[in-house]
């Protein structure tokens, strides 16, 4: 089988050697693909804080719409994702408002909650420029009528105005109704309700046999001793003759539901609950011809036994009604949740555990795979919690166990330490010591989830996941070797979903390193072969080897769709072939993880990647230069092309590309082509030190904190990292090194020469 393997790679080397020299007598450049500018829908956020947005409000005279929403809210992703984006949508509000998010869980947001009584997510508010509110609506409403409530708000016939009418006596049949509706938009039901059976008792009873009256009954009445709901009841074979018994049947079910749910007083701080008067309304109810009787008489006891701390009552009833049949999957959820809330007794507990865990394998049943996703980890989130009541506390962080045994041990010591990557650098979290034995065992407590380094006698290391499951980990080790020979190893991770993940990433890496390798020792062996030939012969192997590991990243990104980790595979999938498979993944992680800090973080950086792409505006930083008299960032270079190279003094290979940078700027600096290096050592003295050796003679700066914040902005992960800009600032060329670079420098100083003309004479 190896035999065989080494024939098929000399078998390929052989057939791209033979395309390479026979392409050399007409070599062509591959133009990049001019990529389509992409068409800006939905509404555009204001980026800047809150005063910024008022001072914009005042300075433009536009009023304010303000998204008030937590990372935890379900309805407000939707709201994001399938309202706030819509063309007709984004249109109205863009010419019209100041758009604002706000995050309540901040502390910007909690100071506005506090102002403008937020009670529930989301909620959006139309204020003035000095922040005054004019209009609101409370809960996640369609396009329209997100359209139709701005268009209120704009006129000046939002909440607050009509307040103002109501209360200074407008009576109108056209106002009433109208305001009844805003009411209800702006989360003010039983305002709207009780309104509407004072406009009631206004009217003759009979009209609520037409439409437009009994549209108000349906939405606004739900009194169920009110003398308009029993006139229904009485009359009701009359209006199913007229609106249908599924349309009747509803309204009179919601109407004795609300009505069991009476019984329960507070005074004097006390819960109380009138239990006579609440078996009174089911004798009475049991009398009646109302749809789902039983389903409306459980819920309540339900209710009471809640209310009253009888957690074993409740389980009781909720059993009885899963014995019954019960299918709703939404109803059992909320069960949960108040037993996540209410009950200690982890006995009760564990019985409630076990139904959020019955209904969320049914989901997999379900024909809306979306929905039951979603609803399927919001089921097993809760059951986890049920079993650990400690997740409640937003304040929680698991602590994990890793273990694992070195093989090799080494007199010098066998530390194990876990690090975390920031940017280039690496910062220790934790570390322990070997036994004689060879194993380890260290505790962590785990402040973030995510992508961690596992380090073991200062050389070996792995990436695992650390989450809320123990990890193990066994490393060969160095023993006690002279030179510590660092060379690619696979190093098994063990230890839940989202490892099993992680090594799968460390195999594939550790596979492509290998194949490289394959790769690359038959075609330095070949004799006769010029240099520049090997060297086009590795790139174009280098792109095979390349597809083949995204193509295998592909797969896995995939086959883990549903777990948090996916992110590491996701990254590292940055071609425009896979983003349709990438958006995909990210919409069922966003929806599974929705507080998942790992998720965001991809989010936030896939949109700065789609910000730098070329044609995109270069982001603009102000780095020290060596004597720390001035700072420069790619805005200081406008009006030249601009060749940007992101290096440090410890990278081989950028040390090993500065030669050609200076072929590049003796040819291109006097054709109006600036040049500018940007260090991210974290080191000052090594990199002043590598400047006096190199000795290159353009603008030079370094990078706080490790490049770390560069990084981020320009979305790189190795180095040399070149950039080539326009003198707009635009980023017209990336990754370009040697040939390509020089290639990209004579292509823009051909294009700004002044075009000559010949006149016939």
């Amino acid at each position: 089988m190896k035999y065989c393997y080494l024939l098929t790679i000399v078998s390929i080397i052989g057939m791209l050697l033979a395309d390479v020299k026979d392409s050399r007598a007409q070599m062509t450049v591959a133009q990049p693909v001019q990529t389509k500018a992409e068409v800006e829908t939905g509404i555009r956020f204001f980026e800047g804080s809150w005063n910024e947005a008022l001072a914009e409000s005042k300075k433009t005279g536009k009023p304010i719409f303000m998204d008030c929403y937590t990372v935890w809210c379900v309805p407000c992703k939707r709201l994001a994702q399938e309202v706030f984006t819509k063309p007709e949508v984004g249109e109205y509000f863009n010419s019209r408002f100041i758009n604002v998010k706000m995050d309540m869980g901040t502390a910007q947001g909690k100071e506005l909650n506090k102002r403008y009584k937020v009670t529930g997510y989301p909620t959006l508010l139309f204020l003035d420029e000095d922040g005054n509110m004019s209009h609101r609506i409370v809960g996640a409403p369609d396009g329209k009528i997100l359209l139709r409530e701005a268009v209120r708000a704009i006129e000046g016939n939002g909440y607050t105005s009509m307040n103002k009418m109501y209360a200074e006596g407008n009576r109108q049949p056209g106002f009433i109704q109208e305001y009844m509706e805003v009411l209800d938009v702006a989360g003010e039901g039983k305002k709207s309700a009780d309104i509407c059976l004072d406009y009631f008792d206004t009217l003759d009873k009979t009209k609520l046999k037409e439409r437009e009256y009994w549209d108000l009954f349906i939405k606004y009445v739900k009194d169920v001793d009110s003398d308009e709901a029993k006139y229904v009841y009485k009359n009701r074979k009359e209006f199913i003759n007229l609106y249908g018994e599924k349309e009747v049947g509803k309204k009179l079910f919601q109407l004795y539901n609300g009505g069991a749910y009476r019984y329960w007083k507070v005074e004097d701080g006390i819960g109380v609950f009138d239990e006579k008067g609440f078996e009174k309304y089911v004798r009475d109810l049991m009398k009646k011809d109302i749809d789902r009787k039983g389903q409306i008489i459980s819920d309540a006891r339900m209710n009471y036994a809640m209310k009253a701390g009888d957690w074993e009552e409740y389980v009781q009833l909720g059993n009885e009604r899963l014995q019954a049949g019960e299918d709703n999957t939404f109803v059992v959820y909320n069960w949960g949740l108040r037993v996540n809330v209410g009950c200690k007794d982890m006995t009760v507990r564990e019985e409630v555990a076990k139904w959020m865990e019955q209904f969320a394998m049914a989901c997999d049943r379900k024909p809306d795979a979306k929905e039951s996703a979603s609803f399927k980890n919001s089921l097993l989130i809760i059951a986890d919690k049920l079993r650990h009541p400690e997740k409640n506390d937003k304040n929680y962080r698991p602590t994990i166990v890793i273990t694992g045994k070195i093989a090799a041990l080494s007199d010098k010591g066998n530390i194990i330490r876990v690090l975390k990557k920031e940017g280039f650098s690496k910062q220790a979290i934790d570390s322990c010591e070997a036994k004689s034995d060879g194993t380890y065992e260290l505790k962590m407590r785990v402040e973030q989830p995510g992508v961690y380094i596992l380090e073991c006698q200062g050389g070996q290391r792995v990436e695992f996941w650390a989450g809320d499951e123990d990890v193990h980990v066994d490393f060969p080790g160095f023993g006690n070797a002279k030179i510590k020979v660092i060379r690619p190893v696979y190093i098994r991770v063990a230890g839940g979903k989202n490892n099993e993940v992680l090594d799968k990433l460390n195999w594939e890496a550790f596979r492509n390193i290998q194949l490289a390798g394959a790769f690359a020792r038959p075609v330095y062996s070949q004799a006769g072969v010029a240099d520049s030939v090997k060297q086009q012969l590795m790139t174009r192997l280098g792109e095979v080897v390349s597809h083949d590991m995204s193509g295998r990243l592909l797969h896995w990104a995939e086959e883990y769709a549903d777990r948090e980790a996916v992110v590491t595979v996701l990254a590292k999938l940055r071609g425009e072939e896979y983003t349709e498979t990438v958006q995909k993944v990210l919409t069922i992680l966003e929806a599974k993880y929705p507080t998942s800090v790992a998720v965001k973080d991809f989010k936030a950086a896939r949109a700065q990647q789609e910000l730098i792409k070329q044609g995109g505006m270069a982001p603009e930083f102000s780095c020290p230069t060596p004597d720390g008299k001035k700072n420069l960032g790619p805005q200081d270079f406008k009006g030249k092309y601009l060749v940007m190279d992101f290096w440090a003094s410890w990278c081989g290979p950028c040390r090993g590309e500065i030669p050609h940078l200076k072929e590049a700027y003796a040819k291109y600096a006097d054709k109006g082509v600036a040049f500018f290096s940007v260090s991210i050592d974290k080191s000052d003295a090594a990199w002043k030190k590598a400047l006096a050796e190199e000795n290159m003679p353009w603008e030079q700066v370094c990078a706080p904190q490790a490049g770390k914040d560069v990084m981020k902005q320009y979305q790189f992960s190795g180095i040399p990292y070149i950039l080539v800009l326009d003198k707009e600032g635009r980023i017209v060329g990336t990754n370009l090194r040697g040939k390509a670079l020089m290639d990209k420098l004579e292509e823009l100083v051909n294009e700004s020469k002044p075009k000559t003309s010949m006149m016939m004479r």
